[in-house]
């Protein structure tokens, strides 16, 4: 492919419909499906090909004639793509393949009756050597220089070798005579009937029906290939059953031609399809009589995996109506009906599943079915934790699942596995029945080799269309540089490739979710709805899928589990109450689990994974809905019991459908609550606080501040403010989205251009939160109560050491930073900066304290040096005036919330 394009433009071949001689030569050099392949795609005629062969002597008419027997036979072949292939006819093609018919090298049998027009070859050597090439003649004799002229025409190739040699023999003592054949004669042939070309055709002698046939183009469509008849002199000496030679390997119908023989294909009688589980389904010509166990030996036979049980006919009845038989093909009666015209005959496949059958999936050596017998148990099949079982199996938790109904209503059943495989008697060792399907499940939520599974789905995915060579080159390069496993595809979705299943579970459960609560929150792109339908199908196959079943190996808990739970609210099982509960709180992988045979709080702690080290033993709370008798109604009740009693064994809390239990945790528990304390502090570093503690308290753990400390701008940050800050500016940047929208559709706001505020917008959203929170260090550190606030996890401070600079920044000429002097007002500082520029707003300057507090000077104390003036480490802002910009008022907290921003990391940057 990569040669042929390098030596000619296809694209401009298929214009000029002309191929240069080194083209031609390269373009023969194809495997012949490659060469239909590019002639198909660029439109290149066979016609075309032909055309050109007068042209480049590469290409003779013979192999353009080649090209157009395969194109009209790939015409007749084609279907739609989008469409089901169309059921052949069985044999029809055998005439159409192009055959050479010349015999040249072809042995001549000794049955070959000589005839006029025959060349033979003479050999004598002995005493006398002579070699002559003999004709022939019309009246049937060959003339043997010197010896004379013997009549042969009639006799078979052996009876002329003999005569020949014996003729010599007798005038010529002490020779042997060699007769061999030279050229065969040609002799003329008819084919009438149903074939694509009729007429008379110049064939040699030795040609048989099959091979005359072949020249006519094969078989019409509507031609017998069962009723060919051959007819000489008026009679009929032999019928041609294509049938005998392809399936029983018969080719005594298949007789050699003569000179003036008429070759008449009659119509074709009746036609039969077979469809389904045979080995070859096609459409097949039968005569009348023949019966259903002869052409279902037509078709090869039915498959291994045929039901034939129950074969289906379609026939079309007395009244002209299509009409359905069923066959019970085992049976001597079902194979002997006998075949009509018109009929289908369908083999359906029988059931994938098997009847006895147990079924081993989930955190096991070998994952799949296994043929069940009378007695079995469950350590039939797991005897050894280290031969069966993978080290991360759960050993307190698995079940079985069991099929009561042919409706598929199930009912599962709990038990201990170690205590099944330990001790052989126990109940744990349940006796399993067909169809039974064990579940074994990884320690909590955990999985084994879940990189195997994920690279299953990614091949799934590349083959689909989603990951493409490039993408998967661009994805290795970024994880090399970066550590990053994200590939971004063609509609801006971010799929991750080594997490495909853990993202297809989470998409499946959100998608879940959103539809239980009647609202889609969110638009699914292709490939999140792709993956979502495959991995869905996956877990759906888990079970009965080998191929699958193999990989359940890779599942967690919860998606072993996920087949289990839709069956439970599916069905059947559904109509018996949805026998599910739910397990929250202090447990390790909280869910909903399928409710059990006498099922229990203390077996539903041990499907959640076990208890946390968190939880609280004293009490449990399980709520539970019911109907009440009176009213019908749905009541629900919360019972509370101590989960020490039920974990001891000395209570039994049974479980109903749809209950619901929470685990709640000992109260103050996490005590990994912890404070950063840096910069100039006498002992920096992380502090564990206790609930309810004062940053007061953390501080004179950590020694008090340095003596060059400067507590005024000591930058305090808290997750919680930092978030609010994140939400704030969310909602401004969609604010100012409709502000610049709305204006675009007044009058005054035709002439304002957009693209400075959306710019200022993007800049807004590329702002980083800092969480700063103003706090007064030095009335904490003087135990004000006032002053002191409460620590909390996560909370951030920072001292850093004296700063005695002001800075100057916004709409001045050079934003700059100056010694703090005391007797500078604010004017000097604008001037020191160069002066405000013409579009600040020189009315609204205002500043921000070191500790993050903003100061607006008022008119009276401008030029006045007051308490509330300047002080070290502040920051003059000079913003932008609104009212020139474009009259919204928004872009104040714009530049504010810039500022503070920017004063606060610098604070923290420059230590």
């Amino acid at each position: 492919m990569l040669l042929l394009a390098v030596c000619f433009p296809i694209s401009a071949m298929s214009q000029t419909a002309a191929m240069s001689p080194a083209m031609m030569a390269q373009f023969k050099k194809l495997p012949k499906a490659e060469q239909q392949r590019l002639m198909k795609q660029y439109g290149l005629k066979a016609s075309d090909l032909k055309k050109q062969s007068a042209k480049d002597k590469s290409m003779t008419d013979s192999d353009a004639e080649e090209y157009l027997d395969d194109e009209s036979e790939q015409q007749e072949t084609q279907v739609e793509d989008t469409g089901e292939k169309k059921a052949e006819r069985f044999g029809l093609n055998l005439f159409k393949r192009k055959q050479n018919l010349s015999l040249e090298n072809v042995p001549v049998p000794d049955s070959y009756i000589v005839g006029p027009g025959d060349q033979l070859l003479l050999q004598v050597f002995g005493k006398e050597s002579l070699t002559e090439e003999l004709t022939v003649e019309r009246n049937g004799a060959v003339s043997i220089p010197d010896i004379g002229a013997f009549p042969v025409s009639g006799l078979t190739f052996a009876q002329t070798r003999q005569l020949l040699s014996d003729k010599i023999k007798s005038q010529m003592l002490g020779v042997e005579v060699a007769l061999s054949m030279a050229e065969l004669r040609t002799i003329t042939v008819f084919v009438a009937g149903e074939v694509n070309n009729p007429g008379s055709y110049a064939v040699p002698a030795m040609a048989t029906v099959s091979s005359v046939l072949t020249l006519s183009k094969g078989i019409s469509d509507i031609g017998s290939l069962r009723q060919i008849q051959i007819n000489r002199d008026g009679e009929i000496i032999g019928h041609f059953d294509v049938y005998d030679l392809l399936l029983h390997g018969d080719a005594s119908g298949d007789i050699p031609v003569q000179q003036g023989d008429v070759i008449l294909v009659k119509p074709v009688a009746g036609l039969v399809e077979v469809v389904g589980e045979v080995v070859r389904p096609a459409i097949y010509e039968i005569k009348p009589g023949e019966t259903v166990a002869q052409l279902l030996e037509m078709a090869g036979g039915a498959k291994p995996g045929a039901f034939t049980q129950n074969a289906i006919v379609e026939r079309v009845n007395k009244q002209n109506v299509r009409d359905l038989l069923n066959l019970d093909l085992t049976t001597a009666e079902g194979l002997q009906v006998q075949a009509r015209a018109g009929d289908v005959l369908r083999l359906g496949a029988t059931s994938p599943r098997f009847e006895n059958e147990v079924v081993v999936a989930g955190a096991v050596v070998r994952p799949g079915k296994y043929a069940w017998k009378q007695g079995m148990r469950v350590n039939s099949l797991l005897q050894s934790f280290w031969s069966d079982l993978h080290t991360t199996a759960d050993l307190d938790y698995a079940l079985l699942v069991r099929e009561v109904s042919y409706g598929g209503e199930i009912r599962v059943f709990q038990f201990d596995l170690a205590e099944a495989i330990n001790n052989p008697l126990s109940t744990d060792n349940m006796q399993l029945q067909p169809r039974d399907q064990i579940l074994v499940f990884h320690h909590e939520d955990k999985a084994y080799e879940r990189q195997d599974l994920n690279e299953f789905f990614r091949k799934k995915a590349e083959k689909a269309g989603w990951f493409d060579e490039e993408s998967i080159l661009k994805f290795q390069k970024a994880r090399e540089e970066n550590g990053s496993a994200d590939v971004k595809q063609q509609d801006g979705l971010v799929l991750q490739i080594e997490s495909l299943a853990d993202q297809a579970f989470e998409l499946i459960l959100e998608q879940k979710k959103a539809t239980q609560l009647f609202s889609e929150t969110r638009q699914w792109a292709n490939e999140e709805k792709w993956l979502m339908a495959e991995f869905q199908s996956f877990l759906d196959k888990a079970l009965t899928d080998p191929e699958t079943l193999a990989k359940t190996v890779h599942l967690r808990r919860s998606e072993l589990l996920f087949g289990v739970l839709e069956k439970l609210r599916s069905g059947k099982n559904a109509l018996n109450g949805q026998r599910i509960v739910y397990v929250s709180g202090e447990v390790k992988v909280s869910g909903d689990y399928p409710l059990v045979e006498n099922g229990s709080v203390k077996g539903l702690i041990a499907a959640a994974g076990g208890l946390k080290g968190s939880a609280f033993m004293d009490r449990a709370e399980l709520t539970r809905a019911y109907i009440e008798a009176d009213s019908g109604d749905m009541q629900v009740k919360h019972i509370s019991f101590s989960l020490r009693n039920v974990i001891a064994g000395k209570a039994n809390q049974a479980l109903q459908a749809r209950d619901k239990l929470n685990i709640f945790a000992i109260p103050n528990w996490n005590i990994e609550r912890q404070v950063r304390l840096t910069g100039m502090v006498r002992f920096p570093g992380v502090y564990t606080i206790v609930p309810g503690e004062k940053l007061s308290n953390v501080l004179n753990r950590a020694g008090g501040l340095k003596p060059d400390a400067f507590a005024e701008g000591a930058v305090f940050t808290r997750l919680q403010t930092r978030q609010r800050e994140s939400e704030q500016i969310q909602k401004l940047s969609q604010q100012l989205r409709a502000d610049i929208a709305a204006r675009s559709l007044t009058p005054d706001g035709a002439g304002v251009a957009p693209q400075e505020a959306m710019a200022m917008i993007a800049e807004i959203e590329k702002v980083k939160p800092v969480g700063r929170l103003v706090v007064d260090i030095n009335a904490i550190q003087q135990a004000d109560e006032g002053a002191d606030i409460v620590a909390e996890h996560g909370d951030e401070l920072f001292v850093p050491p004296m700063n005695t600079a002001i800075s100057v920044v916004g709409e001045v000429q050079h934003a700059s930073s100056h010694r703090y002097r005391k007797e500078l007002l604010i004017d000097d500082y604008l001037a020191l900066a160069g002066g405000v520029r013409k579009r600040a707003d020189a009315d609204r300057v205002y500043i921000i304290r070191a500790d993050g507090s903003v100061y607006v000077p008022q008119s009276s104390q401008w030029f006045a040096v007051s308490e509330q003036g300047l002080k070290p480490g502040d920051t003059v802002v000079v913003p932008l005036d609104t009212e020139f910009k474009d009259s919204m008022t928004l872009w104040t907290q714009v530049t504010q919330i810039f500022y503070q921003s920017a004063v606060a990391l610098a604070a923290i940057n420059s230590f």
